[in-house]
């Protein structure tokens, strides 16, 4: 589990240099809401490598669940208003007969309370304020094998921990009827797909995601299927732009498994 280690490590880089760009979204995994209960499942491969002409790269399997597990009205900004616990759910590790083994690291949960009103499809809200978090009232997490914990922040991080899939702010419609490949038995699913690129930039560092997703009113939560390359480049914080060279990629390709009602809550809390 070492080598999992050491891509949470990668990632946990990528998530600061995000912290010094606030011009970056990171909420992209959540485009609807579904009746309370519903619930849908990915599952995909994620890969790390340390250029783009690795022949070795290091892969993983990658499960991803977002359920909604009850609603409750809360007060938001001052107003009391309609609210729903929404689950979310990941496991990355080596896959094997009795499921994936996640390690002490790679299973990641979130049970959050999260405003209806603030569950929105668009890159920015009506007041143009981008949709750059998952606000919540409150919230608990359970990280590999800790104990959960309650969540203290407003609002949480979707990108990169959670998903590698962010929230471009200007996607670019590829085509709107699109059929999605998805490992649900049984059921063709019909979508609008997108593409879109986010780049944060510092002195010594790059990292430069490029996305391309499918959004369906036929899946809950709204997505279908996702595909995601996160490049990190870095050079000499005194060089020129054009020095920058790759030092690894990181990959995932998701896809829509199961969609399921009478979902429970995973997450035990007081």
């Amino acid at each position: 589990m070492l080598q999992l280690n050491r891509l949470f490590v990668v990632l946990s880089v990528v998530a600061s240099s995000w912290s010094v760009a606030p011009q970056a979204n990171a909420q992209g995994l959540i485009f609807n809401l579904p009746e309370d209960g519903s619930a849908v499942e990915y599952e995909g491969t994620l890969t790390q490598a340390t250029g783009p002409d690795d022949q070795a790269p290091l892969t993983w399997t990658n499960e991803l669940s977002i359920k909604s597990v009850g609603r409750e009205d809360a007060e938001f900004e001052g107003k009391v208003q309609p609210c729903r616990w929404i689950e979310i759910k990941t496991l990355t590790g080596n896959a094997g007969a009795a499921g994936i083994d996640p390690g002490p690291v790679g299973a990641r949960i979130y049970k959050v309370l999260v405003p209806e009103s603030r569950i929105i499809a668009e890159s920015v809200d009506s007041s143009n304020i981008p949709n750059d978090m998952l606000p919540i009232v409150r919230g608990f997490r359970r990280l590999g094998e800790e104990a959960a914990k309650e969540i203290v922040t407003p609002a949480i991080r979707v990108y990169p921990t959670i998903s590698l899939l962010t929230n471009y702010s200007s996607p670019e419609v590829i085509a709107t009827n699109d059929v999605p490949e998805v490992l649900l038995q049984g059921q063709q699913i019909t979508a609008t797909r997108m593409k879109g690129r986010m780049v944060m930039e510092r002195l010594e560092s790059r990292s430069t995601n490029d996305g391309e997703f499918w959004v369906s009113e036929e899946v809950p939560f709204g997505l279908a299927r996702w595909v995601v390359s996160v490049t990190r480049e870095e050079k000499e914080s005194t060089a020129p732009r054009s020095e920058f060279h790759v030092v690894n990629v990181v990959s995932v390709d998701m896809k829509l498994k199961r969609i399921r009602d009478n979902a429970e809550s995973e997450l035990v809390t007081n």
